[in-house]
């Protein structure tokens, strides 16, 4: 039997453009556990939130995004940003690269692609 993961996800919003839907990931800082630890709690909802996009979960409950390109985005405040953003590119850059990832999304029924945006704040100002 299959373990379904399920992931917080603190806001879902339309896009830039109309064929684009954004799934918003805030993580916030300081990150007093061991940085491990947090990274892979992170990891584990960009991977959550990947599955949910290419299974048809996001489709089911937000109708509207079906069919479109899928933004995950991870915002981070006060968090490490040094160690947050090389984690954060390694992810973006490689797990579509993966047989299982690309073949979910080859001529995947409930998007049209999936990228990764991130925001790392440190400090609160621009």
């Amino acid at each position: 039997m299959e373990e379904t993961r399920k992931t917080l996800v603190d806001f879902v919003a339309r896009g830039e453009t109309p064929d684009e839907y954004r799934l918003v990931l805030v993580e916030t800082g300081p990150w007093d556990d061991e940085l491990s630890s947090v990274l892979r709690r992170i990891q584990d909802r960009l991977y959550g939130c990947l599955d949910a996009s290419l299974e048809g979960d996001v489709a089911n409950k937000f109708p509207g995004s079906s069919g479109k390109h899928i933004v995950i985005e991870l915002d981070c405040y006060d968090a490490s940003k040094d160690e947050a953003w090389d984690f954060f590119r390694r992810f973006a850059a490689g797990v579509l690269k993966q047989p299982s990832y690309a073949g979910m999304l080859e001529n995947n029924s409930f998007v049209t692609g999936v990228s990764f945006r991130t925001n790392l704040d440190t400090t609160g100002e621009p």
